[in-house]
């Protein structure tokens, strides 16, 4: 199962809606259809998920940027 499948279905639903403003977003989730593993992300890759999910730092724990379990469903990793 790729990235992409196992996107938290709010995380998703906040890329497309920010599809309609930018247009590098539908370049991310394309990405995440190449990519199995949280770790096989780049930083700048989590960087911008993080930006386009509207994310902010003050809201996740190191634990959540390190494994993805905010972005992603843990349970199916």
């Amino acid at each position: 199962m790729n990235l992409y499948d196992q996107l938290k279905p709010e995380i998703k639903d906040i890329l497309y809606q920010e599809c309609e403003t930018y247009t590098c977003v539908d370049c991310i989730l394309e990405n995440l259809k190449t990519k199995t593993r949280y770790s096989d992300l780049t930083i700048d890759e989590v960087k911008e998920l993080h930006v386009f999910s509207n994310l902010f730092t003050h809201q996740i724990s190191t634990h959540q940027v390190l494994y993805g379990e905010h972005i992603f469903n843990t349970d199916k990793i």
